[in-house]
């Protein structure tokens, strides 16, 4: 393996994605399967799915660098995420939705750009991304809730759930996002000094309905005003 060679550990947190996840393993691997400086595992992290996603996702381990971290319940996609790092042995992290929403085949861009930046986000708001078959209230929700946190961050899209970056941006980080946009946190609190924003198609999802509800909008919204107010009291304590 050449010292060149970018080694990243790819976490998606599943839970009911029986359906998906072999599609998701495929699809990522035939899309690297060219690009031999690119080293990737991924990192399956399965809350206690009752349609037994956990063993179809054990039962690919055979064919591809898949590891499955098998949790007791349904735990939440923020944390689940956290557990996927905390597995992770490798410099370089990422994330990836198991819906079949995030297009693989931008993973090359994504990860190259992690050469010259420190964390390479999939946007679903620039110019050249596309989003499918949005409703429109769903639409409307999301694009409420990135132009408030847009504030907070200068990125296009910080409520992304397709992005990846050096673990240093996290060290001595204490993540708490219990949620599903961990990212926020991270831009708000991590160490970084540059990104990239890599536009995508971000597909229908397939054979699984959608994990957001009501109570996953109101940690956002709590997290949102936590974070508002750390900034805040940031900013005053460097003046």
């Amino acid at each position: 393996m050449s010292d060149n060679t970018l080694r990243i550990s790819l976490i998606t947190p599943t839970y009911n994605e029986r359906e998906n996840i072999s599609l998701l393993v495929e699809e990522i691997f035939d899309v690297l399967k060219d690009y031999s400086d690119i080293d990737l595992e991924l990192i399956v992290v399965d809350d206690n799915s009752p349609d037994g996603t956990g063993e179809v996702a054990e039962s690919l381990v055979d064919r591809y660098p898949v590891q499955v971290v098998h949790r007791a319940g349904k735990l939440g996609l923020g944390s689940a995420v956290m557990a996927g790092f905390e597995r992770a042995e490798r410099d370089l992290l990422g994330v990836i939705d198991a819906d079949l929403s995030h297009d693989p085949i931008v993973l090359p861009q994504l990860i190259y750009g992690l050469r010259d930046h420190d964390l390479a986000i999939g946007s679903r708001f620039d110019s050249d991304s596309r989003v499918e078959k949005w409703a429109w209230y769903r639409k409307f929700i999301s694009q409420l809730g990135v132009f408030l946190a847009r504030q907070l961050t200068g990125v296009q899209d910080p409520l992304a759930g397709y992005f990846f970056l050096h673990r240093r941006v996290i060290k001595d980080m204490v993540l708490t996002s219990p949620g599903y946009k961990i990212l926020l946190e991270i831009l708000v609190k991590g160490h970084y000094k540059s990104f990239i924003e890599v536009p995508f198609v971000f597909r229908n999802r397939q054979h699984s309905s959608s994990k957001l509800n009501w109570t996953e909008y109101y940690l956002f919204l709590k997290q949102l005003l936590t974070f508002y107010f750390l900034r805040k009291k940031t900013n005053a304590d460097n003046k």
